[in-house]
């Protein structure tokens, strides 16, 4: 089968996965980017009165941020390897994002960091603005799952192995030039 024929195979509505799609970017870029990478910025900004353990822990939050915002981007591609190092860059990235604000909290109940006006602990303060960064990680995996398992991909595979074994199975060129 050529390529020109592969480019038609039916398609499915694609308007709910591209509207899951700019969401979970948003989302992303605001939950992922904006809250986990500011608040990592913010310890390594302040680490002469928080110390070297968390200025790095502060670099580890940016690096969790940008392992995350990575594999949203990569999920909007509708190729495998791309939606495969989605789930892995993205999960990844949270479970690097979860262990620093760990320390972090941890950190922050041991010294008895509060809140100068509600006197609150300020760990609760670091768990409200980085914990939403689930909602985009979680949306990243189901969009680029749903992606790798979608019909019209398994379709294209389908074809391109169709086309392989055709290619294969082709007569052989003559040898002799007049026959």
């Amino acid at each position: 089968m050529s390529r020109k024929k592969m480019k038609y195979l039916p398609k499915k509505s694609t308007m709910p996965m591209a509207a899951a799609k700019a969401a979970m970017l948003l989302l992303s870029l605001v939950f992922s980017g904006a809250m986990t990478a500011l608040s990592g910025a913010g310890l390594i900004y302040n680490r002469a009165s928080y110390g070297k353990s968390l200025a790095a822990a502060g670099l580890f939050l940016i690096i969790s941020a940008a392992l995350m915002v990575l594999g949203a981007v990569l999920c909007l591609f509708r190729k495998n390897l791309p939606n495969i190092l989605s789930l892995f860059l993205s999960f990844a990235g949270f479970f690097l994002c979860m262990a620093m604000l760990k320390r972090l909290t941890g950190h922050a109940d041991a010294s008895g960091w509060t809140d100068k006006y509600t006197l609150a602990p300020v760990s609760g303060m670091y768990v409200r603005r980085i914990l939403p960064c689930v909602i985009p990680v979680l949306m990243s995996g189901a969009v680029a799952a749903l992606q790798l398992c979608s019909y019209e991909l398994k379709e294209q595979r389908r074809a391109r192995k169709a086309a392989k074994q055709e290619k294969k199975n082709a007569p052989a060129p003559s040898i002799i030039d007049g026959e």
